[in-house]
């Protein structure tokens, strides 16, 4: 499940997903099939939680009841709430990677990559709430733990990645100015952000599309010859 299809429809993680699922789960079972739709499972039902709750109020308890799991069977997947967390957090950010992997390939030219990671990033307002809202949760334990921080890390290594060739796609096209292609990934990353945090945070009368715009306007004025 994508968080996002492309960027014109939308595969909304909701909590009410994960109540439907009631099978129970035995780590006697040697299914690896088996055993990796359970895990997977239970890791939904902790983004669920997450989302609907916060970290801190979010339970090994609280999950296994959304997922409709035996204590057991899950303590068998994650043996720690802290191992649970680092599980939903690795997928929800593997899922985000996918989605932009999968936009930027359909694309040939750098302005067409930028603009649809773009409008992934600033999909709509019911989509980036819960995404943000999630993700802004964990970056708390980013800057404690470093199971936490390791994740994230490689996350912004891959965006970095990502976002660099858009820059030297763009300047070798001679469609962006010959800006540090190092320096320009890093600023559309914090612009992102930055903008998305602002939005998450500020007037609730203010629509997520005035600052995409604004953010667009940015990295035009920057990257644009």
């Amino acid at each position: 499940m994508n968080l996002i299809d492309k960027y014109g429809k939308s595969e909304i993680i909701r909590p009410d997903d994960f109540c439907m699922v009631k099978e129970k789960m035995s780590p006697r079972r040697a299914n690896p099939e088996l055993a990796d739709r359970r895990r997977d499972v239970l890791v939904r039902a902790g983004y669920a939680e997450v989302l609907e709750k916060g970290i801190q109020a979010t339970t090994l308890d609280s999950v296994v009841a959304r997922a409709g799991s035996s204590k057991g069977g899950a303590l068998y997947y994650f043996s720690t709430k802290e191992r649970l967390l680092s599980g939903v957090l690795e997928w929800l950010l593997r899922q985000l990677n996918q989605t932009l992997d999968e936009v930027l390939r359909a694309q040939d030219t750098a302005r067409g990559k930028l603009v649809s990671e773009l409008e992934v990033l600033f999909h709509s307002a019911e989509v980036n709430r819960k995404l943000y809202l999630v993700f802004f949760d964990f970056v708390a334990l980013g800057t404690r733990q470093e199971r936490f921080r390791a994740l994230f890390r490689g996350f912004f290594e891959t965006c970095h990645r990502r976002d660099k060739e858009i820059v030297e796609l763009g300047i070798q096209e001679q469609q962006f100015r010959r800006v540090n292609p190092q320096d320009a990934a890093a600023t559309i990353r914090a612009l992102v952000d930055g903008y998305c945090l602002q939005w998450l945070v500020g007037p609730g009368d203010v629509p997520i599309e005035a600052y995409r715009d604004r953010c667009r306007a940015v990295l035009g004025a920057y990257l644009l010859r």
